[in-house]
């Protein structure tokens, strides 16, 4: 294989950017910082997969062999220009807000696991060292290859047990294979995972997508999980201010975002940037939005001096709201599928005080303060009702009489009566957040045993029982 024709161009260039540095200090030393901020094993497995759905791939697969670590995709091969992209650093060609990769630092990653990263694809054959990390060394006698491979012989054992188990957290909880534009397949040391899209959800622009992978006991299991979109909004002048400033970029038109709701993933809730950050949320449901984040990607800025953040934050609180409430309304399913639409309900529990915390805080502040407006509550006969409307009852009431003898019973005129199909914990999500009284069975005998009440002889013997 013989380099392409932008080779040698591609390596004088960065060749006097290393000699550059070599003779300024100053200005080689934030390169270094930096560069170490982006080592760390855990985040190679995801940065090289989104480089691989940024070049269209849709299968991927990562293994480690005999102490090396070996990627592979099938996506396009590089460009001249993304090949010159690839040897600089702090700077991309990417400029779509919704990826990662706009530091240029992703490939970069690959060098927290050893001294020496190969890029082969079906034009190239190179070699990167960690002393000069943007300089293109040419591997002779390569042969050619079809898909993209990725080599790195991982330098010790103890940062092979750290991308080992990377790799294992990949196989058995593969949720950010979601978010991703065009990969639907992904094998991770021989463990394959699939994602599927099934059909339409059960609120508008939504869909139930299925993840199978093999989960914790070896078995391999499916996850329906439901994806809801915003619409595309643009950015408010304060954050369009604030990406240019982050992103060092001034004329260009930002274009419009959405953000994305799921449901339905087992464990930990999470923020996604299409890859999981480490902010976790004491919610039902994670999501996916172009947050800023710190340059190691762990966390994202804080809402309360990121303008970007607070309001994909405050998107995402009246996505999760208006879902909700489309869902439980949705006449066209069951009552008992419509109760359901309950589990995004916010927990009672208050959020813990920190950095976690203020933006589960944040996220339920806007989820409140839209549902507020919402006819929200199941009724019984499936009508929907404003928060405060309604009322609920102990279940085996509702085997006892009818759902208009119950009304009359135990409520008002100014009183609908819930479904009997809102599931226990939901019922006390919704009575904690004071959106309906919820009667306990103390209260009922109270209200039985009081002289006006006339309660009406059961139905059956069985009814009475």
């Amino acid at each position: 294989m013989k380099p392409p024709e932008y080779f040698e161009k591609v390596r004088q260039n960065a060749a006097r950017r290393w000699e550059q540095l070599d003779t300024d200090p100053e200005l080689a030393g934030p390169w270094h910082q930096l560069f170490k901020q982006v080592q760390s094993p855990p985040h190679v497995l995801s940065e090289l997969l989104q480089n691989a759905d940024d070049a269209g791939a849709t299968k991927a697969s990562a293994k480690i062999v005999a102490g090396e670590f070996v990627f592979e995709h099938n996506g396009g091969d590089f460009t001249a220009e993304q090949f010159a992209s690839l040897c600089r650093f702090a700077f991309s060609n990417k400029q779509t807000l919704h990826t990662i990769g706009f530091r240029g630092v992703g490939f970069k990653s690959t060098f927290s696991l050893g001294d020496n990263v190969e890029v082969i694809t079906p034009s190239l054959a190179v070699r990167f060292n960690c002393a000069r990390f943007t300089l293109p060394i040419w591997i002779q006698d390569q042969s050619a290859v079809v898909m993209t491979v990725i080599r790195v012989r991982v330098s010790d054992q103890h940062r092979l047990d750290e991308l080992a188990k990377s790799l294992h957290s990949w196989s058995t909880s593969p949720a950010s294979l979601l978010f991703f534009r065009n990969l639907k397949e992904l094998e991770i040391n021989g463990r394959p995972i699939k994602k599927a899209r099934i059909g339409k959800g059960a609120v508008p622009d939504s869909e139930v997508v299925a993840l199978t992978h093999t989960g914790n006991l070896n078995r391999e299991k499916t996850e329906h999980i439901l994806v809801i979109q915003s619409e595309s909004e643009a950015f408010p002048p304060e954050a369009v201010r604030e990406i240019r400033k982050e992103r060092n970029i001034t004329d260009e038109q930002l274009p419009p975002c959405t953000v994305e709701l799921v449901y339905g993933i087992s464990g930990q809730q999470r923020l996604y940037v299409i890859l999981p950050t480490g902010a976790s949320l004491e919610l039902p449901f994670s999501i996916n939005a172009p947050f800023l984040q710190d340059p190691a990607r762990f966390g994202i800025k804080e809402p309360s001096t990121s303008p970007t953040n607070r309001w994909l934050l405050e998107r995402a609180g009246k996505l999760a709201a208006s879902a909700m409430g489309a869902w439980v309304g949705n006449a066209g399913l069951s009552l008992e599928d419509r109760a359901k639409g309950y589990g995004l309900l916010p927990k009672l529990e208050k959020p813990a005080e920190d950095s976690n915390g203020r933006v589960t805080a944040c996220l339920r502040e806007a989820f409140f303060g839209a549902a507020s407006g919402q006819a929200v509550m199941l009724q019984s006969g499936g009508e929907m009702a404003a928060a405060g409307a309604c009322f609920g009852l102990p279940q085996a009431l509702h085997g006892v009489w009818s759902d208009e003898q119950l009304t009359e019973l135990f409520g008002s005129d100014q009183k609908k009566l819930l479904s009997h199909l809102v599931v226990p914990g939901h019922r006390t999500a919704l009575h904690g957040h004071g959106w309906m009284k919820n009667l306990s069975s103390d209260e009922v005998f109270a209200t039985l045993q009081l002289e006006n009440t006339k309660p009406p002889r059961p139905a059956t013997w069985v009814q009475l029982h």
